[in-house]
């Protein structure tokens, strides 16, 4: 009779674990679906570790992942693999962050890609002509510049039909990186033809190329074409230079951010000019050039005088008319 009791309320146990168990699932799941992941981590993180399924724990590599935190992502992504090395899903997810990499410390990028050739060979003993798989693999090879791997890879990826911009791009590269400037420019050429506003990098590289092979006007078409694009626009370039301007006014640097300040004025809709002229002036007053210091007060006062203007312009012309007092003394 005792061991009988000892059985039922074994039983009544698991059956109350398991259905606190899904409860947990559901709840993790629905945080996660209405974009509370934190919250979803919170509730997944009360599963015990030995009752974490496959699905459990891409819960939590995805919840990482809309939160930007990649450390802990690599750390799901490889305990899924290690349970489950033919996960097709995850490993299309997870290769392409591990070629992206993540930022490092010391500046530029950490990049894993041995680890995506090992994920990807490992997946190719079970299928070896999936494109998507396969374009990772050609990728991690080219990242650890193995490029004797990286083109057979590529050529594979090819005589399936595959043939989008970023193969053919890659394989330009690639051929470039091998010396092999002819076939470079061949599949850049095609690239470029597909999408010819892709990838800048890719027109650059294409007119290098063709300096390599003796095509002056071609390349000089190209660069330019390169060089227009990897242009930011002249709000963008404005908004540098002053910031750069501030930075240098904080740090008491004024020849640099009247430098700075001369740029912006090259860049300046009307509406930012007077604001320009004014911080210009101080700038030279700053570096004891008072004759261009009182030039560029009287021209910011004249342009603002007897007109709306706001507090802050308020606050700059009585500003400026102390300075100019001050130079009379």
């Amino acid at each position: 009779m005792k061991k009988l009791l000892i059985i039922i309320l074994t039983v009544h146990y698991s059956l109350f674990t398991s259905s606190q168990t899904d409860s947990l699932r559901q709840e993790a799941q629905y945080w996660a679906e209405r974009g509370y992941f934190n919250k979803s981590l919170e509730v997944s993180r009360r599963l015990s570790d030995d009752s974490l399924t496959i699905s459990d724990m891409r819960l939590r590599y995805d919840n990482f992942a809309n939160l930007g935190n990649l450390d802990s992502l690599f750390y799901w992504g490889d305990k899924i693999l290690k349970r489950d090395p033919y996960n097709i899903s995850l490993i299309l997810d997870y290769t392409p962050r591990l070629n992206k990499g993540k930022a490092s410390d010391m500046g530029g990028r950490v990049t894993y890609p041995e680890k995506v050739i090992d994920i990807c060979k490992k997946y190719r003993e079970r299928d070896s002509t999936h494109i998507l798989v396969n374009r990772q693999l050609a990728e991690a090879y080219y990242n650890i510049g193995n490029f004797d791997l990286a083109l057979p890879s590529l050529k594979q990826l090819e005589s399936v039909g595959d043939t989008c911009f970023g193969t053919l791009y890659s394989l330009g590269l690639t051929y470039q990186r091998m010396g092999d400037n002819s076939s470079a420019y061949d599949y850049l050429s095609r690239a470029t033809i597909i999408n010819i506003d892709a990838n800048p990098y890719c027109l650059f590289t294409l007119g290098i190329v063709c300096n390599r092979i003796g095509y002056g006007a071609e390349a000089l078409s190209y660069l330019d074409m390169a060089k227009e694009r990897m242009m930011p626009d002249r709000k963008t370039l404005f908004r540098l230079h002053k910031e750069l301007a501030e930075a240098f006014r904080m740090k008491g640097e004024h020849d640099f951010r009247l430098e700075e300040l001369q740029e912006c004025m090259k860049l300046a809709d009307e509406k930012d000019v007077n604001e320009l002229t004014y911080e210009m002036g101080q700038c030279y007053f700053m570096l004891k050039q008072r004759d261009k210091a009182k030039e560029y007060f009287n021209k910011f006062l004249d342009a603002t005088q007897n007109k709306e203007y706001n507090d802050n312009i308020k606050f700059k012309r009585e500003s400026a008319e102390q300075t100019l007092r001050m130079m009379m003394w």
